[in-house]
């Protein structure tokens, strides 16, 4: 686990120079909402959809409860956040519908909304114009995409591909991986905090191997040479904080936000960031703020339980 208040860089200011504050950015991270599907016509699912309805109406259904995520929601609204970063798997089975569904839920958030895909919304291969370019408003036609808050960079990477039955793993591929490391490096020598988003964790141990990022050794190898401030995940359904291994990157995991369970690190939750970022005379450095939001509805727990705090710094 990253150690609170620490940075990527040592560095020392002169006594008579001190740190300047300026604006902070507060983020709100969610993932994994699973909103509740529209009906799936039988023709388009003659394939993995099929498996996934059954596990759906089995199970799922009773645990991915819409009124939780209502909450969620609710509660973001309640708190001045500047921009709502969304994990992935909007969708239960990667419909034309659910995208569309998906959308008008994305253009009633409280605040400027940022997607990234999942596993289920990559679910089939089908044309992108049914699929996540329905969400283009929100992400972009290519990834990974930047959108910049003030000294903060979010950058989207896309996780989610099409795989065979019973498996959800992840791949960012060679392409991608390219991009994002020039992203990476272009935001660093602009002097802006990385917030980097994907949906399978970079991380061995948080998911089992048939859910797991398959590239995430090169990924990881970017992340740990360019650098990046935090990175941001859903998909394990768990409220975890770890780091990116070999380096001090936190890694910051989200429950679902619509999933009831007993277990608390399970049931849902949000994630607020607020990023103030600091002036020294020799680099630039950001003040993280993590608190982990269970909103008051029935639960294990509710308010405000987990608190996390880093130092993160470049030259």
């Amino acid at each position: 686990m990253p150690h609170p208040n620490t940075s990527s860089t040592s560095h020392t200011a002169p006594p008579h120079a001190p740190n300047v504050e300026q604006r902070s950015v507060t983020l709100a991270h969610i993932s994994d909402p699973h909103l509740p599907p529209p009906p799936v016509p039988w023709h388009i699912a003659l394939n993995k959809r099929a498996l996934s309805l059954l596990s759906w109406y089995k199970h799922r259904q009773h645990v991915h409860q819409a009124p939780l995520c209502d909450a969620i929601v609710q509660d973001i609204a309640h708190h001045a956040i500047d921009a709502i970063l969304v994990s992935g798997d909007l969708t239960n089975f990667g419909t034309p519908a659910e995208f569309a569904h998906a959308s008008e839920w994305l253009e009633n958030l409280p605040a400027p909304t940022f997607v990234i895909p999942g596993n289920h919304d990559a679910m089939i291969a089908q044309p992108a114009a049914v699929g996540r370019d329905q969400w283009k408003h929100w992400s972009s036609e290519q990834y990974p995409y930047v959108r910049q808050y003030g000294d903060v960079a979010i950058i989207g990477v896309d996780s989610g591909v099409p795989t065979p039955p019973f498996m959800a793993c992840g791949r960012v591929g060679t392409q991608q991986r390219q991009r994002l490391a020039a992203v990476l490096k272009r935001t660093r020598d602009a002097g802006l905090c990385r917030v980097v988003m994907i949906h399978h964790p970079p991380r061995k141990g948080l998911v089992p191997w048939r859910k797991a990022l398959h590239d995430m050794k090169p990924v990881i190898d970017i992340l740990r040479q360019e650098g990046a401030e935090i990175v941001l995940h859903g998909h394990s359904h768990n409220a975890t904080l770890t780091c990116i291994p070999g380096s001090t990157i936190p890694l910051l995991g989200v429950a679902s936000a619509s999933l009831h369970d007993p277990r608390p690190h399970r049931q849902a939750c949000w994630n607020q960031l607020t990023i103030t970022p600091k002036t020294h005379p020799t680099h630039k450095s950001w003040s993280i703020a993590l608190q982990r939001h269970w909103p008051s509805f029935e639960g294990p727990h509710t308010g405000v339980t987990e608190h996390a705090s880093w130092e993160r710094a470049h030259a």
